[in-house]
């Protein structure tokens, strides 16, 4: 993945609006194959099929803690980068590097045959991951066909988290021989709770600290760490991962 490239991507995803998700998601939704439900109150998603055969489910999603419907407040923040690291020129708010910086790896990573899920609502309890379950329960089943998932949006650098799902130790093994990544534990929640029903699923650390504060920051070199990993793993060949049940 060329630095420059990445680099001015993951700028453009950081200068969206903050307190809404709507043009992170519209961004998405004028890709070519993608399917695009915008059903409001963060049950908002973009789903963009992959090409491959073995394809794997990489899932961000697009809301911020600072979003005005949560907050009730009109938030605007300016990234700016020193030294390898993106901090926010307003101390009212952090920079949405939870998860704008998944969505930026997503970005890049739409030309790879792979499955992107952009999601809303993620923050407030996995709305938009929650409306597919309940009420698309085709697209759901697509989903679930997938060799695995994995989320990017996840704090701090060299770290995974696969939650309480009943993943295999097969799939642990294969995470932690292909990133060096260590298991940072089963606490809180995100999308691929919801999501993975059949298969197992993974979070990424993309290099993001103090998210939900006015001090979040992310350091570019672990954001693109994860980011070229993530590249070098989705090129191989692809077996499928069932959950345990």
């Amino acid at each position: 993945m060329d630095k420059a490239i990445a680099k001015s991507t993951l700028e453009r995803f950081l200068a969206y609006p903050i307190g809404t998700s709507r043009e992170v998601l519209e961004a998405f939704a004028a890709l070519p194959r993608a399917i695009a439900h915008f059903d409001g109150e963060k049950r908002d998603f973009v789903y963009i099929p992959g090409e491959r055969e073995d394809r794997v489910l990489l899932v961000a999603h697009a809301d911020t803690v600072w979003d005005i419907l949560y907050e009730g407040e009109k938030y605007e923040q300016t990234v700016k980068e020193k030294g390898g690291v993106y901090r926010g020129k307003s101390l009212s708010c952090g920079i949405g590097a939870d998860d704008r910086a998944g969505c930026a790896m997503l970005w890049l990573l739409k030309d790879t045959g792979h499955s992107l899920l952009i999601v809303d609502g993620e923050e407030h309890g996995q709305i938009g991951s929650r409306n597919i379950r309940e009420n698309y329960p085709t697209l759901f089943d697509e989903l679930n066909a997938h060799a695995y998932a994995v989320q990017l949006d996840r704090r701090e650098h060299k770290n995974y988290k696969v939650y309480r799902l009943p993943v295999s130790r097969e799939f642990i093994s294969f995470v932690e021989r292909e990133t060096g990544y260590e298991n940072a534990g089963s606490a809180s929640r995100t999308d691929i709770i919801v999501l993975c029903r059949d298969i197992c699923g993974v979070n990424l650390s993309i290099g993001y600290y103090n998210e939900h504060t006015e001090q979040e920051r992310l350091v570019f070199d672990e954001w693109y760490e994860t980011l070229t990993l993530t590249e070098r793993l989705l090129s191989g060949k692809q077996r499928r991962f069932p959950l345990v049940k």
